[in-house]
């Protein structure tokens, strides 16, 4: 089995995907320009690429076909596959509402719709601007989510969900991670994808302290 990466920075034209194994990398559709975030879906089916200007292609990779989205509400600043790459959850700079975008069909099928995923609270009792990353755990059990600036008692810190996945996506806030440390805020988090216990989410703070956390906590109980 080949194991692929790709690469790409602001200033490339283009991104790579190098076959690991044989170490030589082939550029994929030149002329993109402005890359700021590229994400493989679990199941390799997929590939996502968004630029600064607002823009973002998602990719089959079979034939390598593309189709382009644009956005309103700023550039892409976080984006996550959800465990069966059937759908994937997207963040933007300057809206607290998330968008997940649904395959109709299997792949190498491309065709997709954008549904918002509501995140109330994080405009109600944080008062922030927009959103500025996300993490979604491997079992798509729990959903992570930082955002820009916010109140004084609610600003640095992660929001965590509760995620239900039918035919829509439904978070329900747990609540709050606060860092170690005065006035701090997360510099970059993410789930552990090979953890069985459960959801277990590392956090690297800017006050140079990073944390493990599990989050096994059951928002509710069965009868």
């Amino acid at each position: 089995m080949l194991t692929y990466l790709a690469s790409a920075s602001y200033e490339s034209s283009s991104f790579t995907i190098w076959d690991v194994a044989q170490g030589s990398g082939t550029p994929i559709r030149r002329g993109l320009g402005s890359i700021s975030l590229l994400k493989w879906s679990p199941t390799g089916d997929y590939f996502f690429a968004a630029k600064l200007d607002g823009t973002f292609y998602l990719w089959e990779t079979n034939t390598w076909t593309s189709e382009p989205w644009s956005s309103t509400s700023g550039f892409v600043t976080g984006a996550a596959w959800d465990p069966d790459g059937r759908m994937i959850l997207l963040a933007f700079s300057e809206s607290l509402t998330l968008a997940s975008i649904h395959f109709a069909t299997k792949p190498p099928s491309l065709d997709a719709h954008l549904l918002p995923v509501e995140l109330p609270e994080l405009n109600s009792l944080t008062n922030s601007g927009g959103i500025e990353k996300i993490a979604w755990d491997a079992s798509g059990e729990r959903l992570a989510v930082s955002y820009k600036d916010g109140n004084e008692l609610y600003k640095g810190l992660i929001a965590i969900y509760d995620v239900k996945r039918a035919t829509i996506i439904t978070p329900s806030l747990i609540g709050f991670i606060r860092g170690p440390g005065d006035d701090i805020k997360p510099l970059t988090f993410s789930f552990h994808d090979k953890y069985k216990q459960g959801p277990l989410l590392s956090v690297c703070w800017s006050s140079g302290i990073c944390v493990t956390y599990p989050l096994m906590i059951r928002s509710h109980l069965s009868a």
